[in-house]
């Protein structure tokens, strides 16, 4: 891709990227953080020339930056953190959250990647150097955890695939 072409993606991708980062995170903070490390990662010369999708590369070094760093540990912190830094929640919308927060963190990320930020399942397997067997298991798998856990169940049935 060229500059041109990242900057318009990187212009319509920004804010979507961003709150799925922050999700991720559960703290706005680290969610921006992540989300700035990636896009100076981007800046590094040659780097835009091999993205195809600005979306999912700036997810996927948004993630990574946070599996790293020392935060780690705080990805756990309680959901009232969270909710302190964001904007008064709807009740779905912290429903979500809490449901999302009970996934092991690797199905959090791809959950987040296929619903949220619209990755084909090849497209998750490309950005986490994953199989698609394995990212469509893991989807199935998470989104299975999820209808045992949630109230109402058939609202994850429907889901798209």
């Amino acid at each position: 891709m060229d500059r041109h072409q990242w900057e318009t993606e990187l212009v319509a991708c920004y804010a979507r990227v961003l709150r799925a980062l922050i999700v991720l995170a559960r703290n706005r903070e680290h969610g921006e953080d992540a989300f700035h490390d990636a896009l100076t990662a981007a800046l590094a010369p040659g780097v835009v020339d091999g993205i195809r999708r600005a979306d999912a590369w700036l997810f996927v070094v948004g993630v990574r930056g946070l599996q790293k760093s020392r935060w780690k540990a705080r990805l756990e912190l309680p959901l009232r953190a969270l909710r302190s830094t964001a904007p008064p929640p709807t009740t779905e919308r912290v429903e979500v959250v809490e449901l999302l927060a009970q996934l092991a963190p690797r199905q959090r990320e791809i959950v987040i990647a296929r619903f949220y930020l619209d990755l084909t399942y090849e497209q998750i397997a490309e950005s986490f150097g994953i199989s698609v067997g394995t990212a469509t298991a893991t989807v199935s798998q998470a989104l299975a955890r999820l209808r045992k856990t949630a109230k109402g169940g058939a609202a994850w049935t429907s889901a798209k695939s």
